[in-house]
Protein backbone atom coordinates (compact mmCIF):
# COMPACT_ATOMS: atom_id res chain seq x y z
CA UNK A 1 0.00 0.00 0.00
CA UNK A 2 2.91 2.34 0.73
CA UNK A 3 4.21 1.96 -2.82
CA UNK A 4 0.80 2.91 -4.19
CA UNK A 5 0.84 6.13 -2.18
CA UNK A 6 4.29 7.08 -3.41
CA UNK A 7 3.40 6.22 -7.01
CA UNK A 8 0.22 8.32 -6.91
CA UNK A 9 2.06 11.26 -5.36
CA UNK A 10 4.88 11.08 -7.90
CA UNK A 11 2.51 10.99 -10.88
CA UNK A 12 0.39 13.87 -9.59
CA UNK A 13 3.37 15.99 -8.57
CA UNK A 14 5.18 15.56 -11.91
CA UNK A 15 2.07 16.74 -13.75
CA UNK A 16 1.49 19.51 -11.23
CA UNK A 17 5.06 20.80 -11.40
CA UNK A 18 4.98 21.00 -15.19
CA UNK A 19 1.84 23.10 -15.08
CA UNK A 20 3.00 25.21 -12.14
CA UNK A 21 0.41 23.96 -9.67
CA UNK A 22 2.55 23.49 -6.56
CA UNK A 23 -0.43 23.12 -4.25
CA UNK A 24 -1.49 19.93 -6.04
CA UNK A 25 2.04 18.56 -5.73
CA UNK A 26 2.15 19.27 -2.00
CA UNK A 27 -1.30 17.77 -1.47
CA UNK A 28 -0.26 14.67 -3.43
CA UNK A 29 2.69 14.11 -1.10
CA UNK A 30 0.46 14.65 1.95
CA UNK A 31 -1.94 12.01 0.63
CA UNK A 32 1.02 9.69 0.01
CA UNK A 33 2.18 10.26 3.59
CA UNK A 34 -1.25 9.34 4.93
CA UNK A 35 -1.38 6.17 2.81
CA UNK A 36 2.13 5.19 3.91
CA UNK A 37 1.23 5.88 7.56
CA UNK A 38 -1.86 3.69 7.33
CA UNK A 39 0.20 0.91 5.73
CA UNK A 40 2.75 1.08 8.56
CA UNK A 41 0.01 0.96 11.22
CA UNK A 42 -1.66 -1.99 9.47
CA UNK A 43 1.65 -3.86 9.26
CA UNK A 44 2.36 -3.14 12.93
CA UNK A 45 -1.05 -4.47 14.01
CA UNK A 46 -0.58 -7.61 11.92
CA UNK A 47 2.90 -8.16 13.38
CA UNK A 48 1.51 -7.79 16.92
CA UNK A 49 -1.21 -10.32 16.17
CA UNK A 50 1.34 -12.77 14.74
CA UNK A 51 3.61 -12.25 17.76
CA UNK A 52 1.03 -12.34 20.57
CA UNK A 53 -1.95 -14.15 19.04
CA UNK A 54 -3.43 -17.34 20.43
CA UNK A 55 -3.47 -20.29 18.02
CA UNK A 56 -6.86 -21.95 17.75
CA UNK A 57 -8.73 -24.10 15.26
CA UNK A 58 -11.71 -22.61 13.47
CA UNK A 59 -14.11 -24.03 10.90
CA UNK A 60 -14.35 -22.99 7.25
CA UNK A 61 -17.81 -21.63 6.42
CA UNK A 62 -17.16 -20.77 2.75
CA UNK A 63 -14.50 -20.22 0.11
CA UNK A 64 -15.55 -17.43 -2.22
CA UNK A 65 -14.09 -15.74 -5.24
CA UNK A 66 -14.32 -11.97 -4.93
CA UNK A 67 -14.56 -9.41 -7.73
CA UNK A 68 -12.08 -6.54 -7.36
CA UNK A 69 -12.12 -3.78 -9.99
CA UNK A 70 -9.39 -1.16 -10.13
CA UNK A 71 -8.21 1.45 -12.61
CA UNK A 72 -4.51 1.73 -13.41
CA UNK A 73 -4.86 3.73 -16.61
CA UNK A 74 -7.36 5.60 -18.71
CA UNK A 75 -7.18 2.90 -21.39
CA UNK A 76 -9.51 -0.01 -20.56
CA UNK A 77 -10.18 -3.25 -22.38
CA UNK A 78 -12.73 -5.78 -21.13
CA UNK A 79 -11.58 -7.27 -17.81
CA UNK A 80 -7.99 -6.02 -17.80
CA UNK A 81 -8.67 -4.04 -14.62
CA UNK A 82 -10.44 -6.83 -12.71
CA UNK A 83 -8.97 -9.50 -10.45
CA UNK A 84 -10.73 -12.45 -8.85
CA UNK A 85 -8.87 -13.65 -5.74
CA UNK A 86 -10.28 -16.19 -3.30
CA UNK A 87 -11.25 -15.43 0.30
CA UNK A 88 -11.83 -18.08 2.96
CA UNK A 89 -14.59 -17.29 5.45
CA UNK A 90 -14.35 -19.03 8.81
CA UNK A 91 -15.95 -19.24 12.24
CA UNK A 92 -14.34 -19.79 15.63
CA UNK A 93 -15.23 -19.74 19.31
CA UNK A 94 -13.48 -17.96 22.16
CA UNK A 95 -14.81 -18.39 25.71
CA UNK A 96 -18.12 -19.71 24.37
CA UNK A 97 -18.71 -16.76 22.04
CA UNK A 98 -18.79 -17.32 18.26
CA UNK A 99 -16.86 -15.03 15.90
CA UNK A 100 -16.56 -14.85 12.12
CA UNK A 101 -13.52 -13.91 10.09
CA UNK A 102 -12.15 -13.93 6.59
CA UNK A 103 -8.71 -14.51 5.17
CA UNK A 104 -6.46 -12.32 3.11
CA UNK A 105 -6.61 -12.90 -0.65
CA UNK A 106 -5.51 -16.22 -2.12
CA UNK A 107 -4.49 -15.99 -5.78
CA UNK A 108 -5.18 -19.68 -6.36
CA UNK A 109 -8.14 -21.69 -5.11
CA UNK A 110 -7.08 -22.88 -1.64
CA UNK A 111 -9.34 -25.96 -2.08
CA UNK A 112 -10.50 -25.90 1.53
CA UNK A 113 -13.96 -27.47 1.78
CA UNK A 114 -16.77 -26.04 3.87
CA UNK A 115 -16.62 -27.46 7.40
CA UNK A 116 -12.88 -28.18 7.27
CA UNK A 117 -10.75 -27.15 10.25
CA UNK A 118 -8.50 -24.12 9.73
CA UNK A 119 -5.66 -22.80 11.89
CA UNK A 120 -6.06 -19.19 12.95
CA UNK A 121 -4.50 -16.69 15.32
CA UNK A 122 -6.80 -14.71 17.60
CA UNK A 123 -5.97 -11.50 19.45
CA UNK A 124 -6.36 -12.38 23.16
CA UNK A 125 -7.33 -8.76 23.99
CA UNK A 126 -9.85 -8.50 21.14
CA UNK A 127 -11.11 -11.94 20.03
CA UNK A 128 -12.94 -10.39 17.06
CA UNK A 129 -9.49 -9.79 15.45
CA UNK A 130 -8.04 -12.86 13.80
CA UNK A 131 -5.96 -14.02 10.88
CA UNK A 132 -5.56 -17.29 9.03
CA UNK A 133 -2.27 -19.10 9.47
CA UNK A 134 -0.62 -20.54 6.39
CA UNK A 135 -1.63 -24.18 5.88
CA UNK A 136 1.90 -25.41 6.67
CA UNK A 137 2.02 -23.46 10.00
Amino acid sequence: MAYVGMFVAAIISVGACKSGIWVAAILAWIVAGIIIGLAIISDYKKAELLKNGTRIIGKVTATKRVHIKFHMSTYHLADEDVIYPYVVHYQYKVKGETYNGKSQWFWFNPCIPKGAPIKILVDPKNPARSTVLKPES
